[in-house]
């Protein structure tokens, strides 16, 4: 019999002689793991190439603050020299402006300290050692001691802060505007919108500044430092004097070097002009203010104006 006819008609192969049995077919191939044809390389590029993966987010290869338009890292690009040569520059700019703000804010300090040197000879005496004509008994009064001294001369400090800080948000928000491309405008100064705010913001600061100050002078310094740029916040932020005080404190917090040496270098300028009888002041306050709003965009990471 022919073994040739169409598929599937050839009949099966006959056991081979001997009686043994049929083998099994062979296993088909696996599906998967080991033994398994590997799959076909992806093409290199061109059409059908995968997307190149995102860049990272952090880490080596991340990618920079600031790139792409992004806002600036705080602190960036800051300097003391530069932040004393823009308050000078914004100061020679805007002089009369400035000089009739600053007398402005002056008389006021001036007013205060006058209420507080009241308070003094009203609530304090001074010591005095006097002795009998008549019977020669010595007598000592030590006046009204130094805790009584030193609460009078807080509640000075507290008074003379106030008044500093109310005409003085004027001035931070002149200098603001200072730094955004505007002229510095007395009529600015005296725009009393926020006044609730800061004067709020400028009670919390004098009384913590004045407990501080009780406590042997440092923690009123401190203080004082860490809530430096609260009035800052209150105009150019809009926020409330809690919300001011806390963003001061992150800020000083978060860049400690940068604002210790303004506050340390920016001070001393400040002071410069108390010695010349008071008058230099109202050429180192404005610089000083203005560079302290110079500093506080670039540690908050907002542009400058040239």
């Amino acid at each position: 019999m022919s073994n040739y006819g169409p598929p599937g008609e050839n009949p099966p192969p006959e056991p081979p002689a001997g009686g043994g049995e049929t083998p099994p077919p062979p296993p088909p191939p696996p599906a998967d793991g080991f033994g398994a044809p590997p799959p076909p390389a992806p093409p290199a590029g061109g059409y059908g190439a995968p997307p190149p993966p995102p860049p990272a987010t952090g880490g080596w290869g991340a990618t920079p603050p600031g790139a792409y338009g992004g806002p600036p890292q705080a602190g960036s690009g800051w300097d003391v020299g530069a932040a004393l040569s823009y308050g000078w520059s914004k100061f020679q700019a805007n002089v009369g402006q400035i000089i009739l703000a600053s007398l402005a804010m002056l008389a006021a300090i001036a007013v205060m300290a006058g209420v507080g040197i009241g308070l003094q000879s009203a609530l304090l005496s001074s010591a005095e050692y006097t002795i009998d004509p008549e019977t020669g008994v010595t007598r000592y009064e030590d006046g009204s001691g130094f805790l009584m001294v030193l609460f009078v001369a807080a509640l000075t400090v507290a008074l003379i802060l106030i008044a500093a800080q109310v005409v003085g948000a004027g001035l931070i928000r002149a200098s603001l505007d200072v730094t955004e491309g505007k002229p510095f405008l007395t009529s600015t100064v005296f725009r009393f919108d926020r006044i609730g705010p800061v004067l709020v913001t400028s009670l919390i600061i004098a009384a913590a500044t004045f407990v501080g100050t009780i406590l042997c002078y440092l923690p009123g310094l401190v203080i004082g430092f860490f809530t430096s740029y609260s009035l800052y916040f209150v105009m150019d932020k809009g926020l409330s004097p809690i919300e001011a005080i806390t963003a001061s404190f992150n800020l000083v917090k978060d860049n400690i070097g940068t604002a210790l040496i303004w506050y340390i270098v920016g001070g001393l300028v400040a002071g410069a002009g108390a010695l010349a009888c008071g008058v230099g002041l109202l050429v180192t306050l404005p610089i000083f203010l203005l560079g302290s709003a110079y500093t506080y965009k670039h540690l908050t990471g907002q542009p400058v104006a040239a």
